[in-house]
């Protein structure tokens, strides 16, 4: 897993490794400098004329490496700064005497010095990066706003200039960004919905960054790397019996296919086997549709009413399709109060619990909820930003003990101690009917395999974006069905090779 610091975090890391390399800070940059062209001649070999556009701080003297760089691999460059030389960051003077015999630097006055941009061109924002610590103003807002009027794409160096890394921006006036290519370490603002706007598609590049000078406590959020992810292990005696045994409460009249893929899913994903408790009327459904996975009839037709003996199940996972009657709310109550294996809460399960608050307490200490942004909101109330969103999840895993996938892009995976691990996998073509019901399928077979609640819950998340990505590229995104997920939760497992059995 790969922590995200803050932007004081930033400031020692690059304190200490200068310090303990040792490397000079002038040095420093032009290492990060050429790490950035290496990746910016991936996503732009064919581009000619490049727009470099710097700030007089740090990431401004990155731009001019960049410039240097760039302009030796044959691109054309045009190089603008904008600000007072001689209150300029040390660095950027020390690059910028370095260069200056090279490129034609020029110094914006006003918004009109850049001519304008020509519409086949590339811009690089190398204003003010993970610097910055207040709204924009002035000269840089209007050259600000000429770039985003500009037609033309831009990459951002670390950060698009006027974005805060890790806390609300109030002001509107941000680069906006087609790729981010950002240094070491995940930025905050990049696993935010509102801020994709800005950030666009972002790309790490390791510039060798020391952050061995701080303690693991010492982070809360980190992005999952595939080597986090633990799945079930196989003895050669296992049998079925033995291979985990998941009860899922699905279903009502008109929602039997929520059951249907939740089922599937968590076939696919390895328990050994199924009980799928729903209403009457899904009897059939279930029993042609999977034939693997035993059916338990409640005894009410149309949705569920009765909560059946708990003592054969390694794991339950109740929620898909359930509705939010009377009935479905005393069986969510006695569930909670009597099960004593690990528990998956999705959808109206979730929904039950936000409207009958008293069942809250009731959770079994690192029980998993699964909410989707609507589902979160009814949950723990509205929020202002983002960045109060995750505050808000963390305050909530901790308070009740339990674990909680916040769906979405970069999925939050928050644990019981308020750790956040964002999911770097999945696309957009996942936001369709049935996907939630897929993923809660995955998790709670995991959880029946034995895997504990964290781990089952990052590990299918994880699971989950790889089978979405990997039905993209056979269906294309705008096509996806969620049953596409549940074909390629088979091959998402295998592809994860030598990955950790827990």
């Amino acid at each position: 897993m790969i922590p995200i610091l803050n932007s004081e975090q930033i400031r020692k890391a690059d304190a200490h490794t200068i310090a303990t390399e040792p490397i000079a800070s002038i040095d420093l940059m032009d290492r990060a400098s050429s790490a950035f062209c290496k990746q910016f001649t991936k996503l732009y070999p064919n581009s000619t004329l490049i727009y470099v556009v710097c700030g007089i701080g740090n990431n401004g003297g990155d731009g001019l490496a960049i410039a240097r760089i760039l302009a030796e691999q044959d691109y054309q460059i045009k190089l603008f700064f904008i600000g007072d030389l001689e209150r300029a960051s040390e660095d950027f003077q020390v690059t910028f005497s370095r260069i200056k015999q090279k490129l034609v630097i020029n110094q914006i006055s006003d918004a009109n010095s850049i001519s304008d941009f020509s519409s086949d061109a590339v811009i690089i924002d190398a204003l003010f990066g993970s610097g910055l610590n207040r709204p924009i103003k002035g000269l840089a807002c209007d050259v600000i706003q000429r770039i985003n009027a500009s037609g033309c794409e831009v990459c951002s160096v670390d950060m698009p200039s006027g974005l805060m890394m890790d806390q609300p921006t109030d002001s509107e006036i941000i680069i906006r960004s087609r790729n981010t290519i950002s240094f070491q370490n995940p930025k905050l603002a990049f696993m935010q919905p509102a801020l994709y706007q800005y950030v666009g598609e972002w790309h790490l590049v390791d510039i060798g960054l020391s952050i061995d000078c701080f303690d693991p406590q010492d982070f809360q959020k980190y992005l999952t790397e595939q080597r986090d992810i633990v799945i079930p292990k196989r003895g050669r005696f296992d049998h079925k019996g033995t291979a985990g045994h998941l009860l899922l409460m699905a279903g009502s009249k008109g929602k039997i296919g929520a059951a249907l893929l939740a089922a599937r899913a968590a076939i696919g994903a390895g328990c050994g086997l199924l009980t799928v408790h729903g209403p009457g009327c899904g009897l059939n459904i279930l029993q042609i549709g999977l034939p693997e996975a035993m059916y338990d009839a409640d005894p009410t037709k149309d949705h569920l009413s009765k909560l059946p003996k708990l003592d054969a199940y390694n794991a339950i996972a109740i929620g898909p399709g359930i509705g939010t009657s009377k009935e479905v709310l005393n069986l969510m109550r006695q569930l909670l109060i009597e099960a004593h294996c690990p528990i998956v809460l999705d959808a109206d399960a979730i929904n039950i619990i936000s409207e009958n608050r008293a069942l809250i307490d009731l959770l079994p200490p690192e029980t998993i909820l699964t909410p989707h942004p609507g589902e979160f909101r009814r949950l723990v109330g509205d929020w202002k930003n983002d960045f109060e969103k995750l505050e808000l999840l963390q305050n909530f895993c901790i308070k009740q003990k339990v674990n909680m996938v916040l769906k979405g892009a970069f999925s939050a995976v928050c644990d019981s101690k308020g750790n956040i691990y964002f999911n770097p996998n999945g696309n957009p073509g996942m936001a369709t009917g049935g996907s939630g019901d897929v993923l809660t399928g995955i998790i709670g077979s995991l959880l029946a395999q034995g895997l504990s609640q964290f781990d089952a819950l990052r590990t299918g998340v994880f699971l989950h974006g790889n089978a979405g990505d990997l039905a993209a590229e056979e269906k294309g995104q705008l096509s996806m069905m969620a049953s596409d997920l549940i074909f390629c939760v088979p091959i998402a497992i295998r592809l994860l090779g030598n990955v950790k059995e827990g």
